[in-house]
Parts: structure tokens; C-alpha cells; sequence
């Protein structure tokens, strides 16, 4: 009976690893797979870089995520953040040394000789060179530099117009929805959902979840165009950064596809991934713009990052009968069924 037995958990273990899997991904994900989002507005993005906190200042900011690979239940991302037409603003901090030198550097060019603050009438602007600080005004740039508490403190502000960009890839879990960067567990996916109405509770980030969802009956207005009712609202806690900045996350869904058609996220795990400290990226032009009907027919306009392009097929496919096991799956579970028989006949024979 023990080599029944053993046949018995053979017979359920095969049946398990037969068993179809269950996706947490929507209908519509694959490799290739991208979306593009723009906002237009006067928007702020804070970069860190290798000289200190720069900060861009643009009309128009666009992200796109694209997936580059699906591996068993990991895809990998890519991310791509860029602003167009901006003006920089570079803040540092150097030690004493450091900015006394510069701050010297300055004080020969003008002559400064100490005393009082020397004011100097440069091409197209002016500069004030003083005993512990340096300014520089013009239509192109602002330089400000100040010593004080025994440091530096340096600002470098272009106000020519130039394009940035910041490239990433993050790993995600498609499982838990587990966003990785760097191999080092950065927060959750909210870029798409299986379901939009059932998301209360999803982590963005450590101290960070979805805490309502609303569905909203109205058409959505995007970029890439309307999206009928339902569509689904989903407000985090609110959250603080370093002190300074206070604020939620706002994630508008379509209710059909799962995807995340506009999102307001000065928090987000993706911004690890690009080098982003903080930003503040709300859209305002197309509202603006589209007043008149969103009144008239009383639909939502977008916010934050809207859709722009994709290459999403949102077409649902029609709902099939559930799959049994594949032709290869009979042929071994009858197997079993016909060689456990066949033991069991011989058992009772003998």
C-alpha cells in the first residue's frame, strides 16, 4: 500500500504543477509594451547630481516607460524622464577653503580692495563684489555666491533655454508588484493594476499607500484621448520629504485596462531609479485649453502626468472557456490513473 500511496502524491503533485497559473499583469502586457505621459505647465524637477542639487524649471515635461524584457515573473523597465526648453537652477555648498578661494578669484577681476561693496557695470548686466559675497546679474544668468556660519554657499541660475534628460531601468516583481532598483527593493508599481477599484492598501513607498479609491462616472481626458466611465481615483496618505516638501499621490486608472492614465507623484520609486529628489509636475494647459468642453460635457480633465501615446491594444479580448491541461497533461495523468489501477488490481489479486 505504501507504493499506492507514493503514487497517490505523484498523481496530485503533477496535477498542481499542470494547474494554470494565475497573472497578476492585465490582458494587455508583453514585451514592447510602452506609454508616454506629458505635462505642460510650470513644473519643477530636482535633480542630484555630482555638483550638488539642480534644479530644472519647465513648460513642458514628458516620461515614458517601455518594457524591455519579461523573464518568468520579473520585467524589466525602462524609464526615460525629459524636459524640454527649461532654465537650471545649481545650488552647492563648498567648505571655506573652498569658497574663499572662488570668492578671491572675484574679488581680483573687479579689483576689490575691501572696505564697502563694489558695484560694476558689466555687458548687459551688473556685478556687487563685497567682503564676503559675490553677485552677477544677467539676461542670461545669475551667479550668487555667500559666506556665512563658516561655508559656502553657492547659486548658479541659466536662464537659457536647454532639454535634459534622465534615463533608468528598474526590475519589477509581477507577483507583489515590487518595484526594484539596482537589485535593492525600492517601493510598489502603480503604473498599472490588474484592478483599479480593489488597490486600498497598495505600498508605493515605506510609509506610503493608496488609502482611497473612488470610482469616477464621467469620461477621462487625456492626451492620448477620452476614456469612458468607469474610471477609477486612488489618493495615498500624505507624506513628508526630508522636512520640506508635503503632499499626497494622485492616481487616476482606466477602469477596463488597469493602466494609470494621469498621476500626480511628487513621491514615487521611480524617481530613485533617475536621480530625482523631488518634483512638482502638475498640468495645467489642458484644462486651460479645454475648458469649454470639459464644462459643457462634463468631463474630467487630467492632471500631473497625462497619457500621450502608447502602444496598448485596448481592446479586451473576448472572455474564453477556462483552459483545461494541454493534450501532453492527459496523456501523463491517464498514465498514472491506468498504472495506479493496475497496482491496485494486483494488490487485491494477491
Amino acid at each position: 500500500m505504501k507504493r499506492i500511496s507514493r503514487f497517490f502524491v505523484l498523481f496530485f503533485f503533477v496535477l498542481l504543477i499542470l494547474s494554470p497559473l494565475v497573472s497578476a499583469t492585465p490582458y494587455w502586457f508583453k514585451e514592447g509594451i510602452y506609454a508616454k505621459y506629458v505635462a505642460r505647465g510650470w513644473l519643477s524637477i530636482d535633480l542630484n547630481t555630482s555638483m550638488g542639487n539642480v534644479s530644472y524649471y519647465c513648460p513642458r515635461v514628458e516620461f515614458t516607460w517601455r518594457v524591455l524584457r519579461v523573464s518568468g515573473d520579473k520585467a524589466q523597465v525602462s524609464l526615460l524622464l525629459r524636459g524640454v526648453n527649461c532654465t537650471r537652477e545649481a545650488y552647492s555648498t563648498l567648505s571655506l577653503d573652498e569658497a574663499r578661494t572662488l570668492l578671491l578669484k572675484y574679488q581680483k577681476r573687479y579689483n576689490f580692495t575691501g572696505g564697502g561693496c563694489l558695484d560694476v557695470s558689466i555687458t548687459g548686466g551688473d556685478v556687487t563684489v563685497c567682503e564676503n559675497s559675490y553677485s552677477e546679474r544677467t539676461a542670461q544668468r545669475a551667479v550668487n555666491l555667500m559666506i556665512m556660519e563658516g561655508e559656502g554657499r553657492l547659486a548658479n541660475k541659466s536662464y537659457v533655454s536647454e532639454n535634459f534628460s534622465r534615463a533608468g531601468v528598474v526590475e519589477i516583481d509581477l507577483t507583489t508588484g515590487e518595484i526594484h532598483v539596482n537589485g535593492t527593493p525600492a517601493g510598489g508599481n502603480f503604473l498599472w493594476v490588474e484592478n483599479p477599484a480593489n488597490i486600498t492598501g497598495l505600498e508605493i513607498l515605506p510609509g506610503l499607500e493608496v488609502e482611497t479609491v473612488k470610482m469616477i462616472n464621467s469620461t477621462a481626458m487625456t492626451y492620448y484621448g477620452d476614456f469612458n466611465a468607469p474610471v477609477y481615483m486612488a489618493h495615498t496618505n500624505m507624506m513628508s520629504l526630508d522636512n520640506r516638501t508635503m503632499g499626497k499621490d494622485v492616481i487616476l486608472y482606466d477602469g477596463s485596462s488597469g493602466l494609470a492614465i494621469a498621476f500626480f507623484t511628487p513621491f514615487s520609486p521611480l524617481w530613485k531609479a533617475l536621480g530625482v529628489s523631488s518634483t512638482m509636475i502638475q498640468d495645467t494647459e489642458f484644462a486651460r485649453e479645454h475648458e469649454r468642453e470639459i464644462k459643457e460635457n462634463n468631463k474630467m480633465p487630467p492632471f500631473g502626468l497625462v497619457l500621450a501615446e502608447t502602444n496598448i491594444d485596448f481592446t479586451k479580448p473576448a472572455e474564453l472557456p477556462e483552459e483545461g491541461p494541454s493534450r501532453t497533461a492527459v496523456v501523463v495523468v491517464v498514465g498514472i490513473v491506468v498504472a495506479l489501477g493496475a497496482l491496485f488490481i494486483w494488490r487485491w489479486r494477491k
